[in-house]
């Protein structure tokens, strides 16, 4: 069988991947991976994805595509405002955007929470990561779109929001056309936009 600490192909990968490589079958290669996983050598995130924690690349976010599987899906949320630089307060859970069910994952290696959006308001303002294995991840104002979206929905997610720094990767100009060509219904839009107002009268922001 493969070693893994020393192989920079795992890092994040499914049992698939693992008995492909190592040219053993699904259940030979499952078997091998826990028994990794038991000496500690591997984690298991979830049935059939693993984490090799102990690589240089290793990033819970990588897990993500995994995680998705079919379903559409990206970082985003309070998540991705953290990593463009805009909350310093470091969020929870690992927020990601997806078109299947809202869910959470409490994995060994962090807290995944998966809320839903509609496939037609993924087309822009998202790109791959810049990390060994990529991830998408929303802009800092899709980030900020997506949230405030969120917040206008039944479960009033995201009503009340860190502060938010918007002298860094946030342009205003950027976030305006994206609320405007989005496909949201127009009572959604007007939420976001009423929010969107209000966030930066509360903040003294572009007054």
């Amino acid at each position: 069988m493969l070693e893994l600490r020393s192989n920079a192909e795992f890092v994040i990968f499914t049992t698939r991947d693992y008995a492909a490589a190592s040219g053993a079958s699904m259940s030979s290669a499952s078997r091998h991976l826990d028994a990794l996983a038991k000496r500690g050598a591997i984690v298991r995130v979830t049935k059939g994805i693993w984490a090799n924690t102990a690589h240089p690349h290793f990033h819970p976010l990588a897990c993500v595509p995994y995680l998705l599987g079919k379903e559409q899906g990206y970082v985003s949320f309070l998540t991705a405002l953290h990593l463009h630089g805009m909350i310093s307060q470091i969020p929870r859970t690992l927020q990601v955007a997806t078109t299947g069910r809202p869910r959470v994952l409490d994995s060994p290696i962090g807290k995944f929470e998966f809320l839903r959006i509609k496939p037609e308001l993924m087309s822009d303002g998202v790109d791959w990561s810049d990390t060994y294995q990529p991830y998408l991840m929303a802009s800092a104002e899709k980030a900020l779109l997506d949230t405030l979206y969120i917040s206008t929905r039944k479960n009033r997610r995201f009503v009340s929001l860190p502060e938010l720094d918007m002298d860094g990767a946030f342009h205003r100009r950027k976030f305006d056309g994206l609320l405007n060509q989005l496909p949201y219904a127009v009572r959604i839009r007007s939420a976001i936009a009423s929010r969107w107002q209000h966030l930066q009268e509360s903040r003294g922001q572009f007054t």
